[in-house]
């Protein structure tokens, strides 16, 4: 417990630092990962030696440049032993869990030092966008995801939270919000903004958090408005993922996010080479905590922006925004209901045998799922992703699931997982309406 609330107080010491120093802390824990990736984990140690690079030649940040791009496909091929250091006893590691919009389950491990040092870099943003741990807090998110571990502030009787499944309907999540009577909310966009929208059409105003966050998927500015509105807030996004914790968050200006630099690398490139300054590109993470399984120029699948703009909040930590990427479509149903995209892949996502879906809503009468075929794909694996979509979708729609061997790429640099045409065809009729 002491160590945690050092290490806190060390990150939160942080955010006073000039840029320099920022960068200087971000150079030094570079040079330590890439140093323990070359001589402990086999696929890098090939990596480097694929380009004739040896960790000495990594005297800057900038010459990250120097090691190629690692991307979701390639790591998947790879036996854990080969994407693992050998010096870390994985067992004794935490295991994190993720998909995410691409449709491909994995699974993450994480020194037990590294996932504090990422839980709290979390728990530094929630404090200076005014979190206090007298708090009660309310998280509206995937079951699978749900909060169980107690931190050590938990043994001192703060910080006391209780759960909402995503997969509950919003009218059940609202009456569940008005039960806990929150002071902050945490949770994905599109179930935040779908119980919004019942607080606001049915005049609910007892839900009344001092805070709202919300992460894991793109933040439209309509569904802001909506949530902003429902809750009378601020609401504070950030720019998270499994591989690296939170790379960026939002501070009181509401404009760009700040990038953790004192835990991660973040470029935006073209292929391998960076952009310039306000260009769009893939966004590159290299997680500074990650020693069990390093995540080194990690291609992660977003589209983002670096900015040149210092932040006029006075936090020197650089900044970024993302402008495409987790962006799944709604599922919009004949009963007027519409499903979030988060429970779709927090459906599939535990179903045996799935290496990668996609969810295509044709029609309001149709579903077509792609199912990739994995190591443990099966004769019942078809029937128990058409049952569990069937417990979200009701019977009022069709749903089609086929076998495939893989799931083909659309124009753009993602796989997406759920796709709706309906959705599609809404937006494009409003755009010209208006």
């Amino acid at each position: 417990m002491l160590g945690s609330i050092l290490l806190l107080k060390k990150l939160k010491k942080h955010l006073s630092l000039n840029s320099t120093r920022l960068e200087q802390i971000q150079l030094k824990k570079l040079k330590a990962l890439i140093m323990h990736a070359y001589h402990n984990v086999p696929y890098y140690r090939k990596l480097f030696d694929s380009v004739h690079l040896k960790p000495e030649d990594i005297r800057t940040v900038n010459d990250i440049r120097l090691i190629p791009v690692t991307d979701k496909a390639a790591l998947r091929g790879l036996e854990l032993s080969e994407k693992t250091a050998g010096n870390v006893n994985i067992e004794n590691c935490l295991k994190v869990f993720t998909s995410g919009s691409t449709g491909m389950p994995t699974n993450i491990y994480y020194t037990h030092e590294d996932y504090r040092a990422i839980d709290l870099t979390y728990l530094r943003s929630f404090l200076h966008n005014g979190l206090r741990f007298t708090y009660k807090r309310a998280f509206i998110l995937d079951p699978h995801s749900f909060e169980t571990k107690k931190r050590w502030y938990h043994h001192l009787g703060l910080a006391a939270y209780e759960n909402v499944s995503c997969f509950a309907k919003p009218r059940e999540q609202v009456i569940a919000l008005r039960k806990i009577k929150p002071d902050f909310i945490h949770g994905y966009p599109s179930s935040l903004a779908l119980a919004a929208a019942v607080i606001i059409e049915e005049g609910i105003t007892d839900i009344r958090p001092s805070l709202v966050s919300t992460a894991a998927e793109l933040l439209h500015s309509k569904d802001r408005e909506l949530i902003n509105k429902a809750f009378d807030v601020e609401l504070y996004d950030r720019y998270a993922a499994r591989e690296c914790g939170n790379i960026a968050w939002e501070c009181d200006e509401h404009r760009e996010y700040h990038i953790n630099i004192d835990t991660c690398v973040v470029e935006i490139t073209n292929g391998n080479d960076p952009v310039n300054a306000n260009e769009t590109g893939d966004v590159v993470i290299t997680n500074l905590h990650s020693y069990a399984m390093p995540f080194i120029r990690y291609k992660i699948g977003d589209i983002g922006i670096l900015s040149e703009r210092k932040c006029l909040c006075g936090v020197e930590l650089p900044l970024m925004r993302t402008v495409e990427g987790r962006d799944e479509d709604f599922i919009t149903l004949n009963d007027g209901r519409r499903i979030s995209p988060m429970m779709v892949t927090g459906t599939l996502d535990f179903v045996p045998g799935i290496k990668q879906f996609r969810v295509v809503q044709e029609n309001m009468e149709e579903i077509t799922v792609l199912l990739a075929k994995g190591n443990d794909f099966g004769q019942d694996t078809i029937s128990k992703a058409e049952k569990g979509l069937k417990d979200i979708f009701g019977n009022g729609i069709k749903i089609k699931c086929n076998a495939v061997e893989e799931i083909p790429r659309e124009n753009s640099v993602k796989v997406r997982a759920v796709i709706s045409k309906v959705s599609a065809q809404m937006r494009a009729k409003a755009k010209n309406q208006a």
